[in-house]
């Protein structure tokens, strides 16, 4: 390999290196590749490369759409439409090159015209990026989101217009896939206000969906039969319509069709979970005094179950009286282990069912919620349980 194109290969050079390593020219084609470099300097800060893994090398054969989303200083997060990859930095022992087009066998193997063509190296490389499908943490879209919490009309004013972003605004920004990003925003309570995606001030939400609620007994309807343009008319003059129609889509679901009116009904669970949210601001709580208070502030016919619970508390039934205090998913460090760390601090052992919604927000196609506990957890089962405890625990 020359390093300079002072000493260019020729026909009888070729022949000469043959020769010392033994090799017949009919073994060979006649056409030869000389490798030169660029320039003396070997660091090309220009290009990087990346090893494509199975799942993202199917992609880029079926020519779906790629995205590297996040700003200059954020890692390499590279997007599908329904996937995500981050893509790390890692050494190789082995020198890269990066080079113009060489021709391979096929392209050559019909030509018996002796000749010598020269290849560039345009740069070393001792490290590249290894992408793997993995979670992205939400919580720079919290931040981003904390700068334009809606707290009522009359505090609009305050906002900073910079602050405000839509949705498309935020598929550049946020380091998810479309999907996942549409999906973290359906399941969060986030709401699109004007255009803009918005957190909702809690207890400006929780009066907005007490509003909402109580017209269930006022205008004398079930549970499945909540008409949206009822609670519009009844509540505009309190609260703005561009609040309640987001709140309503969040917090209801279509159930029949009365007389050519679509209806709908309350989702159970997520109001159920509200409502325990807003009784659990308090520090720590008797859970059974919690229990009997939860189940009198949902609107009647809704049952609560502790079920209900797992994701947004921590409910202690060894203590004397058992009892029960917010936990929050959100709250949670981003890595498995620091994450179980925590969970088990607060709490020592735990069923599959309790500590899932805390850690399946790590989970991947690879590693599910139950692969990530039996890697990181120690099981033991009582009586009929299965339990997970800190893999070090005394």
């Amino acid at each position: 390999m020359d390093t300079t194109r002072k000493n260019r290969r020729s026909i009888s050079t070729v022949d000469e290196i043959l020769s010392y390593a033994k090799v017949l020219k009919t073994d060979v084609v006649p056409t030869t590749q000389a490798l030169f470099f660029q320039s003396s300097s070997l660091q090309n800060t220009s290009f990087q490369f990346l090893e494509l893994n199975d799942e993202l090398l199917k992609l880029v054969e079926n020519n779906e759409q790629l995205t590297i989303k996040g700003n200059d200083d954020d890692e390499v997060v590279i997007c599908s439409e329904t996937a995500t990859f981050h893509a790390n930095l890692a050494e190789t022992s082995n020198s890269l090159l990066l080079i113009t087009p060489v021709k391979h066998f096929d392209d050559i193997k019909e030509n018996n015209e002796e000749n010598v063509q020269e290849i560039t190296v345009a740069g070393v490389f001792q490290v590249y990026l290894e992408a793997h499908v993995a979670k992205t943490s939400m919580k720079k879209l919290f931040w981003l989101l904390e700068k334009s919490i809606y707290k009522g009309p009359e505090c609009e004013e305050n906002i900073d217009q910079n602050n405000l972003y839509t949705l498309e605004d935020l598929k550049g920004i946020i380091q998810v896939s479309n999907a996942e990003l549409t999906e973290a925003l359906n399941s969060l309570e986030i709401f699109e206000i004007n255009g803009y995606i918005r957190q909702i001030e809690f207890e400006y939400l929780f009066r907005v969906l007490s509003y909402m609620v109580q017209l269930i007994d006022e205008n004398s309807r079930s549970l499945n039969t909540i008409d949206f343009h009822e609670t519009l008319d009844a509540l505009k003059e309190i609260i703005p319509e561009e609040i309640i129609t987001p709140v309503f889509e969040k917090y209801t679901e279509k159930s029949n069709i009365i007389d050519g009116m679509q209806m709908y009904k309350y989702k159970e669970a997520d109001v159920c979970k509200f409502f325990a949210r807003v009784i659990l601001r308090t520090e720590k709580f008797n859970f059974d005094e919690f229990m009997q208070a939860w189940s009198e502030s949902v609107p009647e016919g809704m049952i609560t179950s502790e079920e209900m619970l797992y994701g947004i508390a921590i409910i202690n039934k060894n203590s004397n009286p058992k009892v029960i205090w917010a936990f929050e998913e959100n709250d949670l460090p981003d890595n498995i282990q620091a994450r179980l760390q925590v969970l088990f601090k607060a709490k020592e052992k735990w069923t599959v069912p309790e500590i899932s919604p805390f850690i399946r927000g790590l989970a991947t196609n690879k590693l599910d919620v139950n692969a990530l506990l039996a890697k990181h957890a120690r099981a033991s089962t009582v009586g009929d349980l299965k339990y997970y405890s800190a893999k070090h625990a005394k």
